[in-house]
């Protein structure tokens, strides 16, 4: 065992030796090459002089820099010398010196620290954490010495040497001890500050330890509040006296005090407010500190019904066409937070005319169109708890223009000041309404409510052009001036309109523009101004519109020529950029009388598709032919006279046609037809005209006459329909009166008689009772 423990104490002996060789050859290899030092220390006073002097162990060329840059060494003449130095005035920031030679990399430096001694300690204060806990003490030296600066605080009769604490950068220094002894009624403390610039001292100090007393921080447990009053439920303490301090939104902080020591009572609270409380305790109003305070605790009233009458105003709306009833666009202001006395849930709007008809809005909305005649407006506000009084208005279309509104003058770039004349009938206590709103935008409409003759309308928005208008409420029907252009600040318009046309004609063109943009036009429009250039005569016209226009007609124009137009826009600040180019050329009179004579064709042919497309329904097609034949020069010839009168008496016998069954595959003309004479019971005969195209064969007109009208009639192709087979089949038959026609097959073109297969002469009788029908 000695053995084993000599050996290894040998071991260790001889490792030590070798690493302290490698350690010094480093050393002699590796030392540095010059050594710097201040006159005054590495810490001196700001602003103050000193030298920095540098020592090289070789002959080199030495140089000296300060935060990076080279500097004059003093005694640079002694070349030979290995001390060189330079001198330093008036340093107010950390800086770092370092000394080299030129030949080698490796520099020696120092960092010098400006500061100030510090001040004599002062503003101490000391507190004790509850009553037997230890004693906190702070104090301040003044200004910050920006360098290291050390504490003391040395209490009286305690064998400790002193309670040490470094300054803060805010030069504050601070300090806690136990205190010792539970009899101990009084603490003598003494306070010593220093750095390496100097060292102050203060005391002693003597406090109470009963007035140094600070309880520990209370909490609120839970608030239970109604509409007027809050309760405060706390932790239990044994102090005497107890601090609440309280907030609602928006507001400002109140405190009370109160020696409750458990449950705490806040009244005269609004409704429905979100309230925020804090609590500290003191021992008693004369002995001891207030405690920090409790943490937030956050609890909201209950609502109510809101007792406020809301705040209404109306404007006339353009009256809807063809009717005689007016239209009105009701307007109210949101109560406030303590005159709604809750959530505003919907308002109640009543219409009162000849019946009540009520109507409901829901928040935001705070606006509503009605139309009626003669007739008032209630409005109210509605939360959860009840109904606000309903305020009355009556609606009654104003009367305008009846007095002048003075130019606004502008106060400053948020508000003008309004003013107008007194009207005759008014007197001091007149009521005037002032409302305005952007232009474009009714629905941000502001108003107040005035007995002078001034107003100041505050709120506005630079470069932004505002209506406004007042209203004079003496007299039964309201009298109303209105100014449409109300604005802080102005400049030109960044924006032209757009020209367009809407009709050209050979002299005159009538020409339309987009209107700008309201946050183009910087300011209120005044007016638009027309260029039109004519491109053959390089002349340019002007023409100056009235900003409430949007359109304009040209009626001095040349046919046949060529123009380029644009449009700018103008407010009082001046004249906006120009826009886009309209190019466009007038007709010539050929050119005009061109497109007269194609519109006319146009419309004649147009006319001819819509009755040809017509003509395509049968009854139509029936009607048309039925006037046809009603404007034929038709002669009905009377059967006494007809050569079949005259000719065969009555006792001749009847006359017989027998015509083959005509073949539709048979292209020959038919036979000849046998007649034979029927004796007919009277004297009128029936004409029957057949009409057959001419064939190799034979002519084929024949003119008979039949004594009964009962018999076949002739087919158009020649064959007879008759017999029993053809009363069967129910064939149709009609005799085509009208064979001048091109086609019997026309597509608007039908048989204009049926007579079931049977032909006589009452069948084929004009009858021109119809000719007014057909009119």
């Amino acid at each position: 065992m000695g053995w084993a423990l000599s050996s290894m104490s040998s071991e260790c002996t001889w490792s030590v030796l070798v690493m302290l060789c490698f350690v010094l050859a480093a050393g002699a290899h590796g030392g540095t090459v010059c050594t710097v030092k201040s006159s005054t220390g590495k810490e001196v006073l700001l602003g103050s002089d000193f030298t920095i002097s540098c020592i090289f162990n070789k002959k080199c060329t030495k140089q000296i820099f300060q935060d990076g840059e080279q500097v004059t060494i003093r005694n640079k003449q002694f070349s030979n010398s290995s001390e060189v130095s330079v001198y330093v005035q008036n340093l107010t920031e950390l800086s770092i010196f370092a000394c080299k030679c030129k030949e080698d990399p490796e520099p020696c430096g120092i960092d010098i620290t400006p500061g100030y001694p510090p001040d004599i300690p002062q503003n101490l204060t000391c507190i004790q954490k509850t009553k037997f806990g230890n004693v906190s003490c702070t104090w301040s030296t003044g200004r910050d010495t920006k360098i290291v600066t050390t504490c003391q605080l040395r209490v009286q009769g305690d064998p400790h040497l002193g309670y040490k604490s470094v300054m803060n950068s805010t030069g504050f220094c601070w300090s806690t001890f136990p205190i010792k002894g539970s009899i101990m009624s009084q603490l003598i403390v003494s306070l010593k500050v220093s750095n390496s610039l100097g060292s102050e001292t203060s005391g002693p100090h003597i406090f109470t330890l009963s007035n140094i007393v600070k309880p520990s921080v209370p909490k609120i447990s839970h608030v239970n509040c109604s509409s007027r009053w809050c309760h405060l439920h706390t932790d239990n303490h044994g102090m005497d006296l107890v601090e609440v301090q309280y907030i609602a939104v928006n507001g400002t902080w109140k405190t009370l005090q109160t020696n409750s020591k458990r449950n705490i009572n806040i009244s005269e609270l609004q409704p429905a407010i979100m309230y925020k409380f804090q609590i500290r305790r003191k021992i008693n109003l004369t002995v001891g500190l207030w405690s920090d305070w409790s943490q937030e605790m956050e609890a909201k009233t209950k609502e109510e019904a809101p007792d406020k009458v809301l705040d209404v105003w109306y404007l006339e709306e353009p009256k809807p066409s063809l009717s005689e009833v007016k239209c009105f666009r009701i307007f109210w202001k949101e109560l406030n937070i303590s005159d709604a006395k809750g959530k505003i849930q919907r308002y109640n709007i009543s219409v009162l005319e000849q019946t009540k008809r009520n109507s409901i809005v829901y928040p935001p909305s705070r606006n509503k169109s009605i139309c009626c005649s003669h007739c008032s407006v209630s409005v109210s506000a509605i939360n959860s708890k009840g109904q606000s009084p309903s305020k009355f208005i009556k609606l009654r279309s104003p009367v305008h223009s009846s007095f002048l509104l003075q130019p606004p003058e502008p106060l400053n770039n948020h508000s003008v000041a309004l003013s107008w004349p007194r009207p005759d009938t008014a007197d001091h206590r007149t009521e005037y309404v002032v409302h305005w709103y952007p232009v474009g935008d009714i629905e941000g409409i502001q108003w107040i409510r005035v007995l002078g003759t001034t107003a100041n309308i505050t709120g506005l928005q630079p470069l932004k052009c505002y209506h406004g208008a007042v209203t004079d409420l003496s007299s039964p029907d309201p009298i109303m001036s209105s100014n449409s252009g109300i604005s802080t600040l102005q400049s030109a318009p960044e924006q032209a309109p757009i020209p367009q046309p809407e009709w050209k004609e050979a002299e005159s063109m009538q020409v339309k523009w987009s209107e700008i943009p309201q946050e183009k036009i910087r300011g209120c429009l005044k007016k638009y101004t027309i260029y039109l250039k004519d491109e053959l005569k390089e002349h340019t016209k002007i023409y100056s519109v009235d900003y409430s226009k949007t359109q304009y007609i040209i009626s001095d124009l040349s046919p046949g020529h060529c123009y380029n137009l644009w449009v700018t826009a103008w407010t009082d600040a001046g004249e906006g950029p120009r826009g886009s180019d309209l190019p466009f050329c007038t007709p010539s009179d050929a050119e005009k009388l061109l497109s007269i004579v194609i519109l006319a064709g146009g419309a004649v042919l147009l006319a001819c598709l819509i009755l040809l497309c017509i003509c395509q329904f049968s009854p139509v097609q029936r009607k048309f032919l039925d006037c046809c034949k009603c404007l034929l020069p038709t002669v009905i010839p009377d059967p006494a006279n007809s050569n079949c009168a005259k000719t065969y008496t009555d006792d001749q016998g009847e006359i017989k046609f027998y015509i083959d069954k005509f073949d539709s595959s048979v292209s020959e003309e038919p036979e000849n037809v046998e007649v034979e004479e029927v004796p007919y019971p009277s004297f009128t005969c029936t004409y029957i005209k057949s009409f057959s195209q001419e064939s190799n064969a034979s002519d084929a007109t024949q003119i008979t006459r039949t004594t009964d009208y009962t018999e076949d009639y002739i087919s158009t192709h020649g064959a007879i329909s008759g017999g029993e087979e053809d009363e069967d089949e129910e064939e149709e038959a009609g005799l085509d009166e009208f064979e001048f026609f091109p086609s019997t097959h026309s597509p608007f073109l039908e048989p204009l008689v049926s007579t079931g297969g049977k032909l006589t002469l009452d069948v084929v009788k004009i009858d021109c009772s119809e000719f007014l029908d057909c009119t």
